[in-house]
């Protein structure tokens, strides 16, 4: 492989890590403030300066589209000091005063390539609109990617996406790693909120509390608000799907790429005990690990918590480092009663969840990225030097993996949550552009329809793509300009129709059944010119899938791909049966 796909391939591994890296009228209802002897009420100004019952926000208008947007908003006090690891807490209202809300707030605390970036003082969101008078607008409130460990909300530029859609996208940070994640009793306080471990989720919930009491001084409907997410962002959009926390603070959900994933509590506490002890050695409290463990049983619990509260947040998002698509590397989303049922996603059987129209997006090839930098292949793939077997193996990998991964992240979603006979409408789709037709060249087309490629084309920002920048004039080209451009919109007139609470092929589009119809998905695709969408059967029988994989390999390759490269993967052995 020459100098510079090698360069491509490890930019691709920095990008990678980053993906595994979310009724009113025009005026705020009930909304008002005393200041002075007057009396404020917080209607849409159709300004850039507008007044909202928490402040007044100045913001600015973006170089790519028809919109304005808010950015670096907080909805909640920073969550540093006494407030780690505590439910977050509502900003004070201070109505009189501005908010500069022109540029993107700091990343949560996150590694990046190799150095750990951000600040724990971090959770603020960016509200982008259409410039115009209009108000009760549609609502997206999307969470972003990154295994949650890593991203941000400013990853997902919703410039053209608000133009088009003629919505309001609020995008979110939230917090990341051990910091929105720990369930140890080190830290109980008898909240049995805060004592769940899922902070992020907290951060999220109360995200949507903000949109709720706020939006409708952006011309938001906060009637009308969807949960959208993409990775684990669409895994947490899930998990509150199922959360009495989130209940009536959305009316739809949008997760693209996720899957239903759960840990144990009990899963929790004994992978955070053991990486608070590994940050008590480095932090020179203890000398040993076995140190570690013991000082977190037997210290006095207030002095513990100021102990913990007060290590420094580099050596807690080190002591996660990267994870890919492993819940054993990073149990999260804990269901500890509260925040999340303890039965899980099995609850949806039931029709004990937050009961709201879905539109469930997937890859073609999920897998392709993951499976190349995969330790067992990422030396071959890397130089290009393969032996034969271990070649074949690599395929086997992308395929089988890919037909697991998109059938947890859609499929089986679909097929979970229409076992709920009063479901409500769903739909699904597979997304496959760039694997046939296109003109997309190696080693681009290693990554063609792969985990991310979708959020290209909802937002329409191709020139700030990670997949341009990794593989110019190779991913994006003026041979596939035509078809890709109509392939974006013709998605996002879906999206807008979902958004807006019309039939989804309103507006003259193919019709789209829902999955309860037909147990089938929307295949969107397109050539140089022209957009193909075909609805296509689903495959939501995990059992069936892996019946069918495990007996096409041999005993050698079976000891790579599915013994090694495809067993603890989240979608190998889902939880939520």
């Amino acid at each position: 492989m020459s100098t510079t796909n090698k360069r491509y391939m490890a930019a691709i591994m920095t990008w990678l890590l980053l993906l595994c890296t979310w009724g009113t009228n025009n005026v705020a209802a009930a909304t008002s403030s005393e200041i002075g002897s007057e009396q404020m009420t917080y209607t849409y100004q159709a300004s850039l300066v507008q007044p909202t019952s928490q402040a007044i926000v100045n913001g600015v208008k973006a170089k790519s589209a028809n919109t304005w947007t808010w950015l670096g908003v907080p909805y909640a006090k920073p969550p540093v000091g006494e407030l780690r690891w505590r439910a977050p807490q509502a900003p004070e209202p201070t109505p009189a005063q501005t908010i500069a809300a022109t540029q993107l707030p700091q990343v949560c605390t996150q590694l990046a390539n190799g150095k750990v970036i951000g600040s724990e003082d971090c959770l603020y969101l960016n509200i982008y609109r259409p410039a115009t008078a209009d108000t009760a607008l549609p609502v997206l409130v999307f969470l972003h990617g990154g295994g949650n460990v890593t991203g941000s909300g400013g990853s997902l530029d919703a410039s053209k996406l608000a133009e088009q859609t003629d919505s309001v996208i609020v995008t979110v940070n939230y917090r990341l790693g051990l910091l929105g994640w720990m369930r140890s009793a080190a830290l109980q306080t008898g909240n049995a909120a805060e004592d769940s471990g899922n902070f992020a989720l907290l951060d999220q919930i109360q995200a949507l509390k903000w949109v709720q009491q706020h939006i409708a001084s952006i011309g938001g409907n906060a009637a009308n608000v969807t949960l959208g997410g993409q990775s684990a962002g669409a895994r947490d959009v899930l998990a509150l799907t199922i959360s009495p926390l989130a209940k009536g603070l959305f009316a739809k959900a949008m997760p693209l790429s996720g899957g239903m994933t759960t840990s144990t509590p009990s899963e929790g506490e004994a992978y955070d005990s053991q990486k608070l002890a590994d940050v008590l050695v480095k932090a020179g409290i203890v000398q040993t690990a076995e140190e570690g463990v013991r000082y977190l049983k037997e210290t006095d619990p207030a002095q513990l918590q100021q102990t913990l509260r007060s290590l420094d947040s580099r050596l807690l998002v080190e002591a996660v480092g990267t994870v890919m698509i492993r819940m054993s590397e990073f149990p999260h989303l804990f269901t500890d009663g509260t925040v999340l049922p303890e039965q899980g996603f099995n609850v949806v059987d039931h029709g004990q969840y937050n009961r709201v129209p879905m539109l469930i997006g997937s890859m073609q090839h999920e897998f392709n990225a993951f499976a190349a930098f995969d330790p067992t292949f990422t030396t071959s793939f890397m130089n290009n030097t393969w032996e034969p077997a271990l070649q074949k193996q690599f395929w086997q990998a992308t395929t089988y993996g890919s037909e697991l991964y998109s059938s947890f992240n859609a499929d089986q979603v679909a097929a979970k949550y229409s076992k709920d006979p009063q479901a409500k409408n769903m739909y699904a789709y597979r997304f496959a552009w760039g694997l046939d037709g296109v003109s997309v060249k190696a080693p681009a087309k290693y990554v063609a329809a792969t985990h991310g490629v979708d959020l290209d084309f909802l937002t329409g920002a191709f020139d700030k793509s990670a997949f341009a920048a990794l593989f110019k004039d190779q991913f994006y080209t003026a041979a596939n300009e035509k078809g890709r451009l109509a392939l974006a919109d013709r998605y996002r007139d879906y999206v807008s129709n979902f958004l807006h609470g019309r039939s989804i092929q309103s507006g003259g589009l193919p019709s789209w059944s829902t999955w309860q119809q037909s147990g089938k998905l929307m295949r969107l695709d397109a050539s140089v010119s022209t957009v193909r969408t075909t609805m296509i059967p689903g495959r939501p029988d995990v059992n069936v899938l892996k019946k069918q994989i495990v007996t096409s390999l041999t005993p050698q390759a079976k000891a790579v791909v599915w013994d090694n490269v495809l067993n603890g993967r989240f979608f190998f052995d889902p939880q939520y049966q």
